[in-house]
């Protein structure tokens, strides 16, 4: 059973909502997480050569920023999954 949590790193820290998912949820989301992944590497790589051509438009910049940022989240709770499926 999934829930939701209101966590902080530390007493300095800002409280942030969690949410806990069992083994079994994770087994579900496995396969859309990756697929996600995969699409997200995709659309990054294609602006990832754009801006590694020079000629990078800023709102093309952006987008590789923001496809940067979606990738890196996806890959930590892919591992973070794999961990817990281990």
């Amino acid at each position: 059973m999934s829930y939701i949590e209101n966590t902080r790193m530390s007493p300095n820290f800002a409280y942030e909502i969690t949410v806990c998912i069992t083994k079994g949820e994770c087994k579900v989301l496995l396969p859309l997480l990756k697929k996600a992944c995969k699409e997200t590497k995709i659309k990054f790589d294609k602006y990832e050569d754009i801006h590694d051509s020079g000629e990078a438009t800023e709102k093309q910049e952006n987008m590789r920023a923001k496809y940067a940022d979606e990738l890196e989240s996806l890959e930590s709770i892919l591992s973070d999954i794999h961990t817990i499926l281990k």
